[in-house]
């Protein structure tokens, strides 16, 4: 069965892109361009990695990631950014469960091989 991927960013451009490859990869992908999308849709799917944007319109990604870590610990959570995050923004988000990080723009193979690493991991 194929691994059910959460994508939750405002820039479409990107997040259709990524949901296409990953799709391709043999992810099955779920979209959301805002935080409260994202936060319902993780809840309704229950994704086994979620791949999101720090800076979206209505929340932090540490916001989200505390509130979605407080409804299932189980999935892979990587959070994307930017721009340059300093050591303490980092240690906030692992603190608050972000599994990695991973800084735009990059390789979507790259990408796509971290996600296999991570849930081989958690064991997925």
């Amino acid at each position: 069965m194929a691994h059910k991927v959460l994508i939750i960013d405002d820039d479409t451009h990107l997040r259709e892109g990524l949901a296409e490859v990953l799709d391709a990869e043999g992810f099955s992908c779920t979209e959301a361009g805002n935080a409260k999308g994202g936060i319902d849709s993780a809840k309704k799917h229950t994704p086994d990695v979620v791949i999101m944007d720090i800076q979206l319109p209505d929340s932090s990604g540490f916001q989200i990631c505390q509130e979605l870590r407080r409804h299932s610990k189980e999935f892979v959570l990587i959070m994307m950014t930017g721009r340059f995050l300093s050591a303490e923004e980092k240690t906030q988000g692992f603190e608050l469960g972000a599994d990695e990080y991973i800084t735009k723009p990059f390789d979507i193979q790259e990408l796509s091989i971290r996600i296999r690493q991570l849930l081989s991991r958690k064991g997925k």
